[in-house]
C-alpha cells in the first residue's frame, strides 16, 4: 500500500512530469505569462482531480472544462468592466458550486474542477489570448484547457501502465447518505449548505475590504479568503490551509526578492525562478500546502514584474494574504462551523466498507479490487484528517492526546492493513468489529471505542 511521505512524492513527481510537458509546448507556442500560468493551473489541479479516475469519469472531466472556461472568461471580464457586478456575480456562482456537492459525483466533480478555474480569474483576470483579439481570447484558454487535460492524462495512465501509480479502483454503488448529513427531522442545514453560507459571506466581506482598501490589489485578498473558504473541507482544515498559506506566502514573497535583485530587467532569469519555484510547489504540494503557496506567490511576484504591473512591497502583500486568511476563516469558524472531525466520518464510510469487501472477498480478483478501493478511500481520508494529524503531533509535544479524528484515522489504516494482509473469512471477529464500526457510524462517542475493539484485534 502506497502511504506516507514515498508515496506523496511520486504522485507529485507524476504531476511535476505533466505540468513541465504542458509549459514546454506552451512556451514553444505562446510563451506569454498568461498563458503558461493558465496552463500550470490547469495541469496542476487535474493532475490532483483526475488521479484514480476511469475513463468515464475522465471525458465527464472534458466535458465540463469548456464549460468553467467559458464561465471563467465570462467572470474575467465582467471584473474588469464593472467590478461591483462581477464582484456579486462572482460570489454567487462560488456558492452555487458549492451547493452542487450534494448533487451527487458529477456535482462534486464540477465543484473540484471549477475551484482552479475560478480562482485563476482573479490573478489572471484578462485571460489567456487577451492581447490576440477577441476570438483568441475565448479559443486559447479553451484550447489550453483541452490540452492540459490531454497531457495529464496521458502521463497518469503511462504511470498506472508502469506501476508507478496504482490502476483505478471501481466502486460499486453505494448508499449516498453521509454521516455528517443532519437527521431528516433536524433544522440544522447540511454540512454543504453550512460550507456554501460561509463562503459567501467571507467573499463578500473580502471584496468589500479588498475594494475599499487596497484599489488595484484587491485580488490578494480574495484569492486568500477562497483558498481558506472554499478549498478546505471542515473547521480545523481550513485552519490549517490558512497557516500554510501565510507561511508560504511569507516565503516565497521573500525569495523571490532574489531574481528580482539579481536580474530586475533579465525576464530569462524571471522566467527561470519562477518556473523553479512552481516546480518544488508541485513536487510537494501534498506533503505541504506552504509549499504550494510559496511556488505560487513567488511565481505571481515575478509574473507581475514580467507583465509590467505595479507590485506592492512585501509587506503590503503580506498584510493583504493576512486580511484575506483572516476573514475567509471568521465564518468557517464562527458560523455554523463544520468539524472537521464529521468530515472524517464522512471519509470513514467507503473505508470501512472497502475493508468488509476485502474481508469476505474469496477469490484473488474481488481482492485485489478491494484492496484497490481501499487505497484509494484512505487517501481521501488521510486528505481530510491531515490537519488533525498535525494537531496531534503538536499535541504530542506537550504530551496531550490526539484529536479524536486523527485516532480514527490511525485506527482506520492499521484495519486496512490486516484487511488486505491476511485472508478471514466474512465471519471471524474482526469482519464482525469493522461490522460494528459501520454500525457506529453516526455515533462520534460509539465510533471511537468500535474503531479501537476492531484495531486491536487487526493487530492480533
Amino acid at each position: 500500500m502506497q502511504r506516507g511521505i514515498r508515496a506523496k512524492l511520486v504522485r507529485g513527481c507524476v504531476a511535476l512530469s505533466a505540468v513541465s510537458l504542458i509549459v514546454a509546448v506552451l512556451m514553444a507556442v505562446d510563451p506569454e505569462p498568461a498563458a503558461v500560468m493558465l496552463g500550470i493551473t490547469l495541469g496542476s489541479s487535474l493532475s490532483r482531480s483526475q488521479l484514480g479516475h476511469h475513463g468515464r469519469e475522465r471525458l465527464q472531466a472534458l466535458g465540463l472544462l469548456p464549460l468553467l472556461g467559458m464561465a471563467t472568461i465570462g467572470l474575467g471580464m465582467l471584473l474588469q468592466l464593472q467590478f461591483v457586478l462581477g464582484a456579486a456575480v462572482y460570489v454567487l456562482v462560488l456558492v452555487g458550486t458549492v451547493l452542487l456537492r450534494q448533487t451527487g459525483d458529477l456535482g462534486r466533480r464540477f465543484s473540484s474542477l471549477a475551484a482552479t478555474s475560478f480562482l485563476a480569474v482573479l490573478f489572471l483576470p484578462g485571460g489567456a489570448g487577451r492581447d490576440h483579439g477577441p476570438v483568441l481570447a475565448v479559443v486559447e484558454p479553451l484550447s489550453i484547457a483541452v490540452f492540459a487535460w490531454l497531457v495529464v492524462t496521458a502521463v497518469q495512465l503511462l504511470a498506472q501502465r508502469l506501476t508507478v501509480l496504482p490502476s483505478p479502483a471501481r466502486r460499486p454503488t453505494v448508499e449516498t447518505a453521509s454521516p455528517t448529513s443532519p437527521p431528516s427531522n433536524s433544522l440544522r442545514p447540511s454540512s454543504t449548505t453550512r460550507s456554501a453560507l460561509q463562503l459567501g459571506v467571507g467573499l463578500t466581506l473580502a471584496f468589500v475590504i479588498a475594494a475599499d482598501g487596497f484599489g488595484d490589489h484587491w485580488a490578494w485578498v480574495v484569492l486568500s479568503a477562497v483558498i481558506v473558504a472554499y478549498l478546505p473541507r471542515g473547521r480545523a482544515d481550513a485552519v490549517s490551509k490558512g497557516l500554510h498559506r501565510l507561511l508560504g506566502a511569507a516565503a516565497g514573497s521573500v525569495f523571490a526578492l532574489l531574481p528580482l535583485a539579481t536580474g530586475p530587467g533579465d525576464s530569462t532569469i524571471l522566467v527561470i525562478a519562477a518556473l523553479s519555484a512552481i516546480g518544488i510547489g508541485l513536487l510537494l504540494r501534498e506533503v505541504s500546502y506552504a509549499a504550494w503557496a510559496f511556488g505560487v506567490t513567488v511565481a505571481l511576484t515575478l509574473l507581475d514584474r514580467l507583465t509590467g504591473q505595479p507590485s506592492p512591497l512585501i509587506g503590503m502583500r503580506l498584510i493583504e494574504i493576512a486580511i484575506g486568511v483572516t476573514v475567509g476563516l471568521l465564518p468557517v469558524c464562527l458560523l455554523l462551523p463544520v468539524r472537521t472531525a464529521d468530515v472524517v466520518r464522512s471519509r470513514l464510510r467507503p473505508v470501512l466498507a472497502a475493508v468488509a469487501e476485502r474481508l469476505a472477498a474469496a477469490d484473488p480478483s474481488a481482492q485485489a479490487a478491494a484492496q484497490r478501493r481501499i487505497e484509494a478511500d484512505l487517501r481521501e481520508l488521510d486528505q481530510a484528517g491531515a490537519s488533525l494529524q498535525e494537531a496531534a503531533r503538536a499535541l504530542a509535544i506537550v504530551r496531550r492526546p490526539p484529536p479524536e479524528g486523527a485516532q480514527w484515522v490511525r485506527n482506520a489504516h492499521t484495519i486496512a492493513t490486516a484487511a488486505i494482509d491476511s485472508t478471514p473469512s466474512a465471519g471471524d471477529e474482526l469482519s464482525q468489529a469493522v461490522r460494528d464500526a459501520r454500525r457506529a457510524l453516526r455515533d462520534p462517542a460509539a465510533l471511537g471505542s468500535a474503531l479501537s475493539v476492531a484495531s486491536r484485534l487487526a493487530q492480533r
